[in-house]
């Protein structure tokens, strides 16, 4: 239901964030997760710009990386396991650790966000092979 509306997802993190100010938890100590599709890529350039730092997830593509560090989140998560299922579906071939698409994915975006100067951190999730 978030995922593709930003403005709700961006109430719905104020609200997060609101609830553990309540507790005595601080801004800079809280990581808001959100599905990195245009919307929620729109949603975290507005929470960033507010100071609440937000991890994309759901991360497929260069393309999605490449929106995300342009609106400034903190952190993705690119689903290293989820892009190898989709070539081992696709091709019927293994792969090694060495040769995992997800992997490689993860290397790309790495290498691409440091030619570029981009901060956002880059954590790979959901490996099956490494």
């Amino acid at each position: 239901r978030l995922s593709f509306d930003t403005d709700a997802t961006v109430n719905k993190a104020l609200q997060l964030i609101a609830l553990y100010k309540e507790n005595g938890v601080a801004t800079q100590r809280i990581l808001i997760k959100i599905a990195s599709t245009w919307e929620g890529i729109q949603a975290a350039r507005v929470l960033e710009q507010q100071g609440i730092q937000c991890n994309l997830t759901l991360l497929f593509h260069m393309a999605q990386a490449r929106a995300c560090a342009e609106a400034g989140a903190y952190l993705i998560s690119p689903f290293v396991g989820r892009i190898l299922d989709w070539y081992k579906a696709s091709t019927g071939k293994d792969y090694t650790a060495e040769t995992d698409p997800g992997v490689l994915s993860v290397r790309d975006i790495y290498r691409f966000y440091k030619q570029h100067g981009y901060k956002t951190v880059v954590m790979g999730a959901s490996f099956r092979n490494t």
